[in-house]
């Protein structure tokens, strides 16, 4: 949510500070690397959706999979999908701005929540060989 508000205050304000009356608004994106990184996330999360929810299920054991919100569980796909699917991607940083993501979208205990079984999975995950991160100080990571 305050992404959003931070976007709407920014277009406003690229508005009045503009003596040109036909500003377009700003863009979705702000290049087209991020364009190629929401396309390429959203497929990868699109695509292996029903292995990640899987995932998530096995280490939620405890929890009743129907009472999981289901914002917890998109954020939870979107995070593996990035974990596995961005090598360049340090995994710290995928898990906090997930993290933070969900403070922002989902119920005031879901952080806690996500925190727990992601860093499980993560776990499981680098044992398995299946997050892998490549690049300058990731290697080892």
């Amino acid at each position: 949510m305050e992404f959003v508000i931070n976007m709407v205050i920014k277009t406003i304000k690229k508005f009045q500070d503009a003596s040109d009356k036909n500003i377009p608004l700003m863009g979705m994106y702000k290049n087209e690397d991020d364009k190629y990184f929401v396309k390429q996330l959203f497929s990868k999360t699109i695509l292996n959706g029903e292995e990640y929810r899987l995932l998530i299920d096995r280490h939620a054991q405890n929890w009743e999979i129907d009472r999981i919100a289901f914002m917890d569980i998109l954020v939870m796909q979107l995070a593996i999908a990035e974990m596995i699917e961005f090598p360049e991607i340090p995994t710290k940083v995928s898990f906090n701005e997930y993290l933070e993501i969900s403070k922002y979208y989902s119920t005031s205990k879901s952080s806690n929540f996500i925190n727990g079984i992601l860093d499980k999975i993560i776990h499981e995950l680098k044992q398995e060989k299946k997050i892998v991160k490549r690049g300058r100080g990731l290697i080892g990571e």
